[in-house]
């Protein structure tokens, strides 16, 4: 059976989320949007107009542990008595998102942000923006998780999908591939816009994984499967998969070459990119388009075309020669 889309609002600037219901051979649902009493509503007006309550849900299967998509997950399992399915990856993100979300904000505020010259004021603003986001969102008891692993296949609606692991906007992005129908549930891996790569909190004593030249990578893993239908994160679901990564690419190479420009006129910070990039933004919102920017700066350096050096804790990017 093909997955039966359920759109719920988010408040987030990527509007609203899907999550995906298959019917039989018993009720899953594929995310389950944010904690928020509209999504919540939206939820119950979805489910029952194919006779169903979230008691009903057996099987909650979560992509990735944005809030967004996992945000409900803690209460339909704790009325239904169904587990919540996901990647071994994303496992303490879902049973101890306060931690989590303390450490990402705690290494923003140690490294990230002081490398990337973020002035204080914007710095403490993104800092506390994480830490409330964890404080926010209920946990998933751990006897409610099942984990899974990548390479694994998962029965959802009467067919086997096999768990793909598609890094880049998250660490720990799942997409589910239905090789025979062609049917591919992309997370936020494929979207009408380009999601954002989210600077990941480093493993011990690891350097810093760049996210958007990882997401390039998945983007050419996706563009090798033969997909009929994409069941994307957010938006309607589409076809032609492959005009779409062409489309994402070209732009993603145009955007890395204005900022390689800017560079070249002298300016060095991320925040004085962030500044030009982004000066079509109110000055305290370019902050929204910083992740997307160590993008580029991350993918200029992976060809060669720049170079880094840290000045007093700052990271400075020069034009290689």
């Amino acid at each position: 059976m093909d997955p039966i889309r359920i759109e719920l609002p988010t408040e987030f600037d990527v509007g609203p989320v899907n999550c995906y219901l298959f019917t039989a051979p018993e009720p899953v649902l594929v995310d389950c949007g944010v904690e928020l009493p509209a999504s919540w509503d939206a939820l119950l007006a979805g489910l029952a107009q194919h006779h169903l309550t979230p008691a009903d849900i057996r099987r909650i299967v979560i992509t990735h542990p944005h809030v967004d998509h996992s945000g409900q997950a803690a209460k339909i399992a704790a009325l239904s008595g169904g587990q919540v399915w996901v990647a071994d990856l994303g496992y303490e993100w879902l049973v101890n998102p306060q931690k989590m979300f303390g450490l990402r904000a705690d290494y923003y505020r140690d490294h990230f942000l002081i490398e990337a010259g973020i002035p204080d004021e914007m710095a403490q603003m993104i800092q506390a923006y994480f830490a409330q986001v964890g404080t926010d969102t209920t946990p998933v008891p751990p006897e409610a998780v099942h984990t899974f692993r990548v390479g694994d296949w998962l029965e959802m609606g009467g067919a086997r999908w096999q768990v793909l692991h598609m890094p880049g906007h998250a660490s720990h992005q799942t997409c589910f591939y239905q090789p025979e129908s062609g049917q591919f549930l992309s997370a936020d891996m494929l979207l009408p816009k380009t999601p954002t790569p989210i600077v990941e909190r480093p493993s011990p004593n690891q350097p810093r994984q760049p996210s958007l030249p990882i997401y390039m990578a998945s983007l050419a893993r996706c563009e090798a499967l033969e997909i009929d239908w994409v069941y994307p994160g957010h938006g309607e679901p589409f076809q032609n998969h492959r005009q779409l990564i062409h489309t994402q690419r070209s732009r993603i190479h145009k955007r890395k070459d204005e900022a390689l420009a800017l560079i070249q006129q002298g300016h060095r910070t991320a925040y004085a990119l962030m500044n030009e990039m982004y000066a079509h933004y109110p000055p305290a919102l370019r902050f929204a388009g910083l992740w997307m920017l160590i993008g580029y700066l991350d993918l200029l350096q992976a060809e060669g075309q720049v170079g880094v050096a840290v000045v007093d804790g700052v990271w400075q990017y020069y034009v290689n020669k």
